[in-house]
Formats: structure tokens, sequence, C-alpha cells
């Protein structure tokens, strides 16, 4: 049987890789024979949950940074990577179930991976809670105006606009549609990254064409 390293094995289960795997998951895949063929579905989704992914006790709740109608959102800390995390935490109602908006958010961002879009890490389903576990940026482009006291530098609002359009170029070529940009929703890192986030009013373009509601914001 061939044995793997634990960099072989990130890379297999689509890790990240400052993730850190933990002694006994490496052993346990290391004794798995089907290791050296594709992974099916089951095995990985064992895997993953052994290591912490889908679990609430690998995200240490720090600060609230905001809260809505539906969900509220707290900085926190993976237990995994030792690296802030969102954790935006929807209120699941008995009869109701989860918001439309939840759903719509987590199927599409599960198959969006782009520099310009927030990334979705893990998700956490309990009876009261759906826990959206996403990368920490901490603050959006309305925040950082107003901190230039909407005076930004002429080369920075280039540099925003591009990666911007080339976000939503990356969106549009699988067919998602945003819906809801606005300074609130575009994320600025330390290094002055630009993410699109909340796609909670997102839609899929389906095929054949249907037609969509005008407008959905403010």
């Amino acid at each position: 049987m061939t044995s793997f390293n634990p960099e072989e094995i990130q890379k297999r289960l689509s890790l990240p890789a400052d993730l850190r795997l933990p002694v006994s998951v490496v052993d346990k895949l290391n004794r798995t024979p089907t290791l050296d063929q594709p992974l099916t579905r089951k095995n990985r989704r064992a895997s993953l949950s052994e290591i912490g992914f889908g679990k609430l006790e690998t995200y240490e709740k720090l600060d609230k940074l905001g809260e809505g109608t539906y969900a509220t959102v707290f900085r926190g800390r993976s237990i995994l990577t030792n690296k802030f995390v969102a954790l935006k935490e929807i209120r699941l109602e008995q009869k109701e179930g989860a918001p439309c908006t939840a759903i719509r958010e987590v199927s599409l961002l599960r198959n969006l991976r782009h520099a310009n879009v927030v990334t979705l890490h893990d998700i956490i389903h309990t009876d009261r809670l759906l826990t959206l576990v996403f990368e920490y940026v901490d603050r959006d482009l309305k925040q950082y105006m107003d901190t230039c006291n909407n005076s930004m530098n002429m080369n920075n609002i280039r540099l925003f606009l591009f990666q911007l359009l080339r976000g939503l170029s990356y969106c549009h070529q699988r067919r998602v549609l945003h819906r809801d940009l606005k300074p609130q929703n575009l994320l600025i890192t330390a290094k002055g990254e630009l993410k699109l986030a909340d796609f909670g009013l997102a839609r899929a373009k389906s095929v054949p064409t249907k037609t969509y509601s005008n407008e959905v914001v403010t």
C-alpha cells in the first residue's frame, strides 16, 4: 500500500495548505487501502468530519460583527488553522426551516472559488442554527471610504474597479447573478484585495431563460 504524507492527503481532499491535520486522521487515511484510488464521496465526507469540518467545536466564537433579520455575524477563530473566520449564524424557524436567502447563498458560494469572491470554508447545521464559515475580512468598502473621508486615491479606485469587474466576470461565466452590489457587500482586505460578498439575493441564471425581478434591493 502506498504511504501518503499530510501534504498529499490535503491535496486529495482539496484542503487548504495551512490546515493542521490531526495525526490520528493521517494515520487512518494511510491505513485506508483505497487511498491510492479516487476517494468516494462517502469516504471524503467521513474524512472531513474526522478532521473537524461541519462541527461547531472546531470554531471559537469571539465578538459580534453585525446582526440582520435572519442572521448574526461573529468574528471567530478556526482551531484547525488558528486563523480568524467570519461565522454567519442563521436562525432556523421550526416550521419554515432555513430562509431561502441562506439556501441560495450556500448553493452558489460552495461552487465559487476566486480571489475576488469571499470564500465559504465550512457549513455547520444544527436543529436551531445554520452556520456558514467564511474567510475573515475586517472591513468593507463603505468602511474603507469612511476612513478616506470619501476622497479615494484614483489608483485605488482603478484597482478596486478592476477587481470588482474581474469577480463579476467570474460569476457571470458561471451563470451567477449577484444582484446586490453595494459598498457594504464589497470586502477589502489589508492587502487591498476586493471580494464580492453576501450572495443572499444572487440567482443562478437558468436555461432556458426565465424572467427575473427588475428590482430586488433598495
